[in-house]
């Protein structure tokens, strides 16, 4: 037997999202115990994320520390193990890159930008060899492309007016796939990492932000080289191959960050090489820490009198922390007009610990199409402390306000309305 080598592929994942509102603090910090269990489990010998480490390109402080408390835990568990991260087009490029005189000293390769000059890219920044630090050596290198913006193109642009996308994208990259070629030996393995859309991938409804540049909307997966022996790709959240090629991955993200990706599941790849050659690939299922409860659970919108049933029949998770609380997706459709039915679901809701993301009316009144309208409701259908969680949300995405603030909410909240019963 040669060489083992393994690496762990993962993507999009969106530290310091609100989901429909919600922080997801806890999510994700389950989420890196539980990578960092896999890695240690498995014995990895770098972790690739592909992309969008976070949501926005101004993260909060919270986001950052987690990000940053993960690679200084990866350092201290894992020696020896290699990361090495590439801005989405979430990311702030230069966010990514300001910490890097520190990611380097940890021994980390985190790319937010290919700074090169001109129409040039740094491909001795973007190549990147794997195993310098372990005892037995260089064992592989991965051309580790950030997110490609219209002006990463620079003045190539101007050579066609920007209507040769795969030449453009050749030419912007060759260097780094040149020297990915002359960098990585006959048992060394060639690997590639991107961020974008492989033309013919599947994509998740409602979720993904367009990415194309001017009308293009995909990259064939002829841009990169045909000798790579794993493609670490980023963007789309359902986990795929591209291309059709079992070397060619999408890992997905490891949340739903949407309601619709809620039915499928979500993964990272362990890819296992031996003198430098794929030879196995496995995908690990991230557990999910919090559920995504869907009525109905089909396609279809599901009428009235069936949606106030379901909502009575979910179980009570009243007594669950509001941080693990299940987010309650509602989507119905109308037989008659039926005015303040947002209302009626949210009395039928109200004490059972559920997190409502939406309740959404979709209409077929054009033939063949279903259009998803926004959520009927309005800030008077809720209760004052449904309003005072969504604030809070919305001001504290990492937090979930503690049982002692919640306390003194409804005492406060007890008092206004005692005082306003005097006075009527």
């Amino acid at each position: 037997m040669g060489t083992v080598r393994r690496v762990l592929h993962s993507s999009d994942w969106h530290l310091g999202q609100a989901f429909h509102g919600f922080g997801r603090g806890l999510e994700h910090a389950q989420f890196m115990d539980w990578l960092l269990g896999q890695m240690k489990a498995h014995a990895v010998d770098a972790l690739l994320v592909a992309g969008d480490v976070y949501d926005t390109a101004n993260p909060s402080n919270a986001a950052m520390r987690q990000w940053m408390d993960f690679l200084a835990r990866v350092r201290r568990e894992l020696p020896n193990c290699d990361v090495v991260a590439i801005a989405g087009n979430h990311d702030s490029a230069q966010r990514l890159d300001a910490p890097e005189a520190l990611t380097r000293a940890m021994g980390f390769s985190i790319l937010g930008s290919p700074r090169g000059d001109g129409d040039a890219v740094d491909a001795a920044r973007l190549v990147v060899p794997l195993g310098a630090a372990s005892p037995e050596g260089v064992w592989g290198h991965v051309a580790a492309i950030p997110f490609l913006r219209g002006e990463d193109l620079g003045s190539l642009t101007e050579l066609d007016g920007g209507k040769n996308w795969e030449g453009l994208v050749r030419r912007r990259h060759e260097a780094v796939f040149e020297l990915l070629g002359r960098a990585a030996g006959p048992r060394q393995a060639r690997l590639a990492m991107a961020h974008g859309v492989i033309v013919g991938a599947q994509h998740s409804a409602e979720s993904e932000r367009d990415v194309r540049i001017g009308t293009v909307e995909g990259m064939p997966l002829s841009v990169f080289p045909e000798d790579l022996d794993y493609l670490a790709l980023g963007h789309l959240h359902r986990p795929q191959r591209a291309g059709g090629k079992d070397w060619a991955q999408y890992a997905g993200s490891p949340l739903p960050l949407h309601v619709s990706e809620a039915d499928y599941p979500h993964r990272v790849v362990l890819a296992t090489f031996e003198d430098g050659r794929l030879v196995a690939q496995e995908s690990l299922r991230v557990p999910r820490a919090v559920e995504v409860v869907r009525i109905p659970a089909g396609k279809r919108a599901a009428l009235p009198e069936e949606v106030l049933s379901a909502v009575k029949a979910l179980p009570d998770m009243s007594g669950a922390p509001p941080e693990r609380r299940p987010y309650l997706d509602v989507r119905y459709r109308l037989e008659a007009p039926r005015p303040g039915f947002g209302e009626e679901v949210l009395r039928a809701l109200h004490g059972r610990g559920y997190r409502l993301t939406g309740v959404w009316l979709e209409r077929e009144d054009l033939p063949g199409v279903a259009r998803v309208e926004e959520p009927e409701v309005e800030l008077s259908d809720l209760q004052p402390e449904e309003v005072f969680l969504r604030k809070y949300a919305e001001r504290f995405p990492e937090k979930v306000p503690s049982e002692a603030l919640l306390r003194a909410f409804r005492e406060l909240l007890h008092e206004v309305n005692a005082g306003l019963e005097v006075r009527s």
